[in-house]
């Protein structure tokens, strides 16, 4: 196991729409320590990221090449995500969302991406939850990402939802997860385990960690008051982290400790790289745990 941070840890401004691009944020967050990041390729879908525009398997590639020659590695990645295809305004919204999806797992497989984490859907047409049918929806909806993972030799990890007041969700246990990824029948194909998503279900999250074991492939480590997604550095929420990093530990997760976190994002620039050396050194704690 080792700490790496999603590419957001730098992304926003504090007083402009301008981003932060990926060649500065790889840089930035070598120089805070880390080495391992995630691809949160999120943006795709909402034109905030130039990798949208029709030359970019090149920019993929500067990337890449860049990350290389700092030592840098991507181990797992964030396609887009959306609530359902058919929530979107018109049929040529859904067909960029879908294109800006499966780009975001070619863009994967450039980066040298091992796990792209993929929010399994529920769905909106049943009179009663029926776990069966949702999995025959989740593989309609993802065939084209699961055949070009497939092909390309990027795993897809489904990660564990949380319920919206009360809506229920589908893949927000152990179970369902499961379910999911032994229907896909592939090695390619695993869990993503979010903390915070987990701790805001309200049920203890070690027992599904246990369950789940090696299935989980990639991990999404951010931390809340059992409430709200609000995606906190450890141990600024209510989380118990010496039990869920014991419990990593001896479940036989071999997925990297990656933040998902908004702690930089409306921070001053002159102060995103402090906080980013401070979030890395949280990482090396936690991973002390790992035992």
């Amino acid at each position: 196991m080792r700490v790496g941070t999603m590419t957001t840890l730098f992304f926003h401004r504090r007083d402009s729409d301008d981003r932060i691009g990926y060649l500065e944020s790889v840089r930035r967050c070598r120089d805070a320590g880390f080495r391992v990041l995630d691809a949160n390729l999120c943006a795709l879908s909402r034109r905030q990221t130039t990798l949208h525009l029709d030359d970019w398997r090149r920019q993929t590639e500067e990337i890449r090449n860049e990350a290389e020659k700092l030592g840098m590695v991507f181990s797992q990645s964030h396609p887009p995500y959306r609530g359902r295809l058919d929530r979107l305004d018109t049929e040529e919204d859904r067909q960029y969302f879908r294109s800006m999806s499966l780009r975001a797992i070619e863009i994967s497989a450039i980066l040298g991406v091992r796990w792209a984490v993929l929010h399994p859907e529920t769905s909106p047409d049943l009179n009663s939850f029926d776990p069966e049918e949702n999995i025959r929806e989740n593989l309609r909806i993802f065939d084209a990402e699961l055949e070009l993972g497939h092909r390309l030799g990027v795993g897809i990890a489904f990660e564990n939802m949380c319920d919206k007041g009360q809506r229920r969700r589908f893949g927000c246990n152990a179970h369902e997860l499961e379910l999911l990824t032994d229907a896909c029948h592939s090695p390619l194909v695993g869990v993503c385990w979010d903390t915070g998503h987990a701790h805001r279900m309200g049920d203890d999250q070690v027992p599904a960690i246990m369950r789940l074991g090696p299935r989980i492939k990639a991990l999404h480590i951010d931390d809340n008051w059992g409430e709200q997604d609000l995606h906190l550095m450890p141990f600024l929420g209510t989380i118990p982290w010496e039990r869920v990093m014991h419990a990593l530990y001896v479940s036989g997760c071999e997925a990297d400790l990656i933040y998902e976190i908004g702690i930089n994002a409306g921070m001053p620039d002159p102060l995103k790289d402090l906080s980013a050396r401070y979030c890395y050194q949280v990482g090396e704690y936690l991973l002390s745990l790992f035992r």
